[in-house]
């Protein structure tokens, strides 16, 4: 009889390429020496811890026991994502974590992208470790360096294609100039997630702009003190057209209509295939909503996201703006997010049902509206996410169960559907026949979708 060791091995990479969750890869890495020689290499190329991961900062410490200690392991990882980090620790302990980061960054010659983010945990050596990776060519970290790092190494990455900055300090936006310098032949995205920083304003992002003629990708989020002047600057500049596009939470004074002018007169969005938007409460939407219309009309858009930037009943966006959107761009939308604010069922079932390439979904609604909401989602026939959160009346008090308002979407959800989310919880979905097998997917992501990375604030 014919055993699944004796798979052909022309098959196992197709076979493990399928494989997600990173424990079941080491479970193949024990079967036999032909499956740990295709099995190691997927183990290793992503490497990647979480806060929520059990036990991550313990498992931080055996992490880099691992790549410092055995280099042939190490020469896997191309991509690197520490999002936790155990600062908790006596002096000389935090120094030998210190000195096993250092040596096994080192050991990752072959690393491509890098992810630190965990605040306080960056440190100079890191960083000084991280360039002498030859083909690191996307940095993502904590820009808060609160004296642990010394900025000035910054400027020394100029072959970036990907810098993102989650919360920089001011020594850090005092480099930046010369940083975005020096990697602006290479550069291709820039991203800069705040709070509310005041440090980011109109006259940096000006600055910024002449050395940002080749980005392709720009998320500005959490920076009142940006205006459509810098934004306009940095895309009308830009040689071949932005591709995505995320302003989030900028300045109220943030006008839409002079944006779309300056787009127009340079053909800015000619490429445009995403954009993230944030509205404001005391927006006229009227007026906003018909020159985001414009703004889009002559873009080939492929993923729309819009949210308010505080959870309302307040706003509402006409169903003549979702109705146009679908209308210019149905036959390429593949997903389609409207958060913090509510939908009329009519509009959605209208993208539901025109939107013929729709592939994720993310919208709110109120509990009473569900079933109605449900049947929405069973016109879409090439749905593979769906996601629902509920919006609280103020006199709420009955509770939910998730998984319940879950098992009740996707029984009436195409079978396209795999993934189900509901407020804070997301299951992976599996169909026997007529029944429906629910799975929690925390710790299924091999990348988490941005809606639950960043915390959308006012």
């Amino acid at each position: 009889m014919v055993s699944f060791v004796d798979i052909p091995l022309e098959l196992l990479p197709i076979i493990f390429d399928s494989v997600i969750r990173a424990q079941h890869l080491a479970f193949l890495c024990l079967v036999n020496k032909s499956f740990n020689e295709f099995a190691v290499p997927r183990l290793y190329q992503r490497v990647y811890i979480y806060s929520w991961h059990k036990e991550a900062k313990s498992k931080v410490v055996l992490l880099f026991q691992t790549l410092s200690s055995c280099p042939r392991l190490a020469h896997y990882v191309s991509r690197l994502e520490i999002r936790a980090f155990p600062k908790a620790l006596i002096s000389s302990s935090y120094s030998d974590l210190l000195d096993l980061c250092t040596r096994g960054i080192r050991n990752c010659v072959n690393l491509r992208s890098c992810a630190w983010t965990r605040d306080g945990s960056l440190e100079s050596a890191i960083l000084l470790a991280l360039q002498q990776c030859p083909k690191l060519k996307e940095l993502e970290i904590n820009g808060k360096d609160s004296g642990y790092y010394d900025p000035n190494i910054l400027a020394q990455f100029s072959k970036l294609s990907r810098i993102s900055l989650i919360m920089p300090s001011a020594p850090v936006i005092e480099v930046l100039p010369s940083w975005i310098s020096a990697t602006g032949s290479t550069l291709r995205n820039l991203t800069m997630i705040c709070q509310t920083s005041s440090l980011i304003t109109d006259a940096l992002l000006e600055s910024l702009a002449p050395s940002m003629t080749e980005l392709d990708q720009l998320f500005i989020i959490g920076c009142p003190k940006v205006t459509h002047r810098s934004i306009g600057e940095i895309v009308s500049t830009n040689r071949n057209g932005i591709t995505s596009i995320g302003l989030e939470r900028l300045s109220p004074a943030f006008d839409m209509t002079r944006f779309n002018n300056i787009c127009k007169e340079h053909r800015a969005f000619r490429r445009l295939r995403s954009i993230t938007l944030a509205v404001h409460i005391e927006t006229p939407f009227r007026t906003w909503t018909g020159d985001v219309t414009e703004l889009l009309s002559t873009a080939p858009l492929e993923i729309l996201q819009i949210y308010a930037t505080t959870p309302t009943a307040k706003v509402v966006i006409a169903d003549e703006f979702w109705k146009t959107i679908v209308t210019m761009h149905g036959s390429r939308l593949k997903r389609f997010s409207i958060d913090r604010m509510t939908i009329s069922l009519d509009a959605l079932r209208d993208i539901c049902s025109r939107c013929s390439v729709l592939e994720q979904l993310f919208v709110v609604t109120v509990g009473h509206n569900l079933d109605d909401v449900t049947l929405c989602f069973a016109a879409a026939q090439n749905l593979r996410a769906i996601h629902v959160n509920f919006y609280r009346e103020m006199n709420e008090t009955e509770g939910r169960s998730m998984m319940n308002d879950a098992m009740r979407i996707i029984q009436q959800c195409p079978a396209t559907v795999t993934q189900i989310g509901c407020d804070t919880r997301v299951w992976q979905s599996t169909r026997y026949d007529v029944t429906v097998r629910m799975n929690d997917k925390a710790e299924l992501y091999t990348h988490i979708p941005e809606q639950f990375l960043v915390a959308r604030g006012a």
